[in-house]
């Protein structure tokens, strides 16, 4: 949703981590792959344009992104992890050392999950006034990545 604020830069060491965040634990599930392809297209990234970088090198290319970049790259990365609905050991611990390279504070982290535990319990009941809660949703997250 945010990525296009990404640079070519950006874009290509974001999905050099997401590549390493839904192989972690070693189940690249149909959903992970489909969601890796949306970034390639949401990105306008051809597989021409990506270089195989290392995670730490991924890591510390993104050490000088805004403040706004890191949280954007960090949000899609927890949507990744649960884009499956299991959120492994192996992907929990690789997430924690992005936070860390990123600097993304705790309370950051709880809310992007509280944002995407939201959006499932707006997906699992009926709501009337459905068109109110994505707009809610979208201004929220919004308000979270700035």
């Amino acid at each position: 949703m945010f990525l296009n604020e990404l640079s070519k830069r950006e874009s290509i060491l974001f999905i050099n981590l997401v590549k390493s965040l839904a192989t972690v634990d070693e189940v690249f599930s149909e959903k992970e792959q489909q969601l890796v392809a949306d970034y390639l297209e949401e990105l306008s990234l051809k597989d021409s344009d990506l270089e195989e970088i290392s995670f730490e090198e991924s890591l510390e290319g993104l050490k000088n992104s805004t403040t706004k970049n890191k949280n954007i790259i960090y949000f899609e990365l927890i949507g990744l992890a649960l884009v499956d609905g299991v959120y492994s050991e192996e992907e929990l611990k690789l997430l924690e050392k992005i936070s860390a390279s990123l600097e993304i504070s705790s309370e950051k982290e709880t809310a992007f999950l509280n944002f995407f535990k939201e959006v499932k319990d707006l997906y699992d009941v009926t709501v009337v006034d459905y068109e109110s809660k994505i707009t809610q949703l979208e201004q929220t997250v919004a308000a979270l990545l700035a």
